[in-house]
């Protein structure tokens, strides 16, 4: 249980950057936006998975125009990713070393 808890994060935003770069960003499904499904027209996430998806596909005006916030959010989770995985390389070298002592 605690590997999991460990990698949990990473994992679940790993694979969502993989979800969202894999969708097709021309495609006009349903929104799975909670606040739309409350019944208010605005939602502020409106379109960030369109922009990741073009963003990987390199249509960068496309994945702005879709949502702004695109482009800063890729690569926040990306630099969360790589801290957790550093972090975890850290880890696992100190459990190592005392390992090692006992």
């Amino acid at each position: 249980m605690k590997v999991i808890n460990r990698h949990s994060e990473w994992i679940v935003f790993l694979v969502g950057l993989i979800l969202m770069a894999a969708m097709n960003p021309y495609s006009t499904s349903t929104s799975w936006c909670l606040i739309d499904f409350i019944g208010f027209t605005y939602c502020p996430g409106e379109g960030l998975g369109h922009s990741i998806a073009f963003l990987f596909r390199g249509e960068i005006i496309n994945s702005i125009h879709a949502n702004l916030m695109g482009p800063f959010v890729v690569i926040g989770l990306s630099f969360r990713i790589i801290q957790l995985w550093g972090n975890l390389k850290i880890k696992t070298n100190k459990d190592l070393m005392e390992n090692k002592n006992v």
